[in-house]
């Protein structure tokens, strides 16, 4: 099987190697809990945003040779044959791929994910339907996260546009652990498997040190054996068939981590804000 966090952003703020050796460790956990005798792989898919290339960094400290390069101890990385897909491994015989992605903002203020692809240019400030169809029309697989409050109001009537106007199946709707158990199934995700389409899931980790150790704690899974040489086009090969079942794994946020979060949040909001207009 193929365990896939499909939802991973990292920040300056990070210690790299607990970011690695937690993910590690987070897909060892729900491996076992799957309870499964199969082969497993895995896969992060880092949705890096504007001005953010986290993937081409790490890619690039992994072959020695980019002067931007970075590198994290104890682990080793080989690349393959898709440019957006390199693979991480340690002495202690953890690996996973690395997987490029991207994050998008749209005119709405709603996010966007463009899965399994390096390409640096998806324009933020499209509207939400023009988006989804800009990352079709290069390649990838779109995807739209759950946030909370965002999915309400103006925004929520937005999304719902989405999904009576667009075909399901050519997107995804994306769950994450952020939601607390205590929130109610979010109405978005039975429509959209209503009408044909499927739900992925993925950690999303906040921009706090703390959540360097969220990846790969909440994700899905697939009944499949990993291409080693074309992860990346394996996985969007794996998405668009809609005959895969895919199965998600993880546990959603617990009441005081919610709160404490959102608080951290909104105080993390206001310090950028009163930075930006101080400049």
């Amino acid at each position: 099987m193929i365990l896939i966090d499909t939802h991973v952003h990292i920040y300056s703020c990070f210690d790299l190697k607990t970011f690695f050796d937690a993910a590690a460790a987070n897909f060892r956990k729900a491996a076992s809990a799957i309870d499964v005798d199969k082969e497993v792989s895995a896969v992060l898919v880092l949705t890096d945003w504007a001005g953010k290339n986290w993937f081409q960094k790490l890619a690039a400290g992994a072959q020695a040779s980019g002067t931007d390069g970075v590198i994290v101890e104890g682990w080793s990385c080989r690349t393959t044959a898709d440019s957006s897909a390199v693979y991480f491994s340690n002495k202690s015989g953890d690996g996973f791929y690395l997987v490029a992605g991207r994050k998008i903002i749209t005119a709405e203020n709603l996010e966007a994910l463009a899965l399994a692809t390096d390409d640096p240019d998806f324009p933020d400030g499209l509207s939400l339907i023009e988006t989804v169809r800009y990352i079709q029309s290069h390649d990838a697989v779109p995807c739209i996260p759950w946030a909370v409050g965002k999915w309400m109001g103006s925004r929520g009537r937005v999304l719902e546009e989405l999904i009576t106007t667009i075909d399901p199946t050519d997107y995804f709707l994306c769950d994450n652990s952020n939601r607390p158990f205590f929130w109610p199934q979010v109405r978005q995700f039975a429509a959209v498997e209503a009408r044909g389409g499927r739900v992925l899931s993925g950690s999303d980790p906040l921009h706090f040190s703390s959540e360097a150790v969220r990846a790969g704690s909440f994700g899905c899974w697939v009944d499949a054996l990993i291409d080693h040489e074309h992860p990346a086009r394996q996985l969007k090969s794996i998405l668009r068939d809609q005959s895969q079942s895919i199965r998600l794994y993880g546990r959603l946020e617990s009441p005081w981590r919610f709160f404490r979060n959102q608080i951290s949040m909104q105080l993390l909001k206001r310090k950028w804000k009163q930075e930006y207009y101080s400049s």
